[in-house]
């Protein structure tokens, strides 16, 4: 069972906003958190290693991908609307309507992500999934300079929720995958210090995963650490909910 501090530093893991390259914010969170009862350090690509018992064997590393799914201000109009590309895979059906808090230079700024109304596009255009080029963000105000007061190309943003507690001891949020993989690694690890054995264990929270970046991530950990097993944390898609073929997908 999870603890109610354990439950506390999930939700907290969870609501810090960290999309892929801007992963800053949710390791420091995650590092933190390490640092009660193992080793801490990081490494340039922003990967974040807890280590217990640094002179035993054999070597096992522990990773969860800590970033998330994003989106980046590539443009901004005369009329002070934002345009932005994906960080990471979207249903872009998803972002329609969604408050957006955009990670600014001067601290978090609020928006909203618009598109054309129903009303003024064709009938036969209607149930097209909008493209990502199609949405636009409004900051609520009217100019670009406004705009750019507040926000600039390049920076990064995440829908603004919270996680939510179900009755039934689920929970909701944002960031799911992969900071569920990135708590239970280092609470694994936090349970193997309280009683270790001979192993060396090291929890690893990576980065960049969901822009698939080769030279990050993972791989940097693995070649750093050189363990002689790995476990890795991720998720995968429900099949339990309605409209999915398990034949198909397979059960989860």
């Amino acid at each position: 069972m999870i603890t109610p501090d354990s439950l506390s530093f999930l939700k907290k893991l969870l609501d810090t906003p960290g999309p892929s390259g801007f992963e800053s914010a949710p390791a420091k969170v995650w590092r933190e958190r390490a640092r009660e009862f193992a080793t801490v350090t990081a490494d340039v690509a922003g990967n974040s290693m807890a280590e217990v018992n640094p002179d035993g064997r054999p070597t096992i590393m522990l990773a969860g991908h800590i970033d998330e799914i994003g989106v980046i201000i590539t443009y901004i109009d005369d009329e002070g609307y934002a345009y932005i590309a994906g960080i990471g895979g979207w249903d872009t059906q998803v972002l329609t309507g969604q408050r957006l808090r955009i990670l600014g230079r001067n601290g978090d700024v609020f928006g909203v992500v618009g598109k054309k109304p129903i009303h003024l596009i064709k009938v036969e255009e209607r149930e097209k999934a909008a493209k990502m080029t199609e949405l636009w963000v409004d900051l609520g105000v009217t100019s670009k300079q406004e705009a750019e007061h507040l926000v600039s190309v390049g920076d990064a943003a995440v829908i603004d929720s919270r996680t939510l507690e179900f009755p039934n001891g689920r929970i909701v949020s944002r960031s799911i995958d992969d900071r569920i993989g990135a708590f239970v690694v280092l609470e694994a690890l936090r349970r193997y210090a309280e009683n270790p054995g001979k192993a060396r264990v090291v929890a690893v929270a990576t980065t960049q995963e969901e822009i698939g970046f080769r030279g990050g991530g993972a791989t940097v950990c693995a070649s750093g650490i050189n363990p002689q097993m790995a476990l890795v944390v991720d998720v995968t898609f429900a099949t339990d909910h309605p409209g999915v073929e398990k034949k198909e997908i397979g059960e989860a």
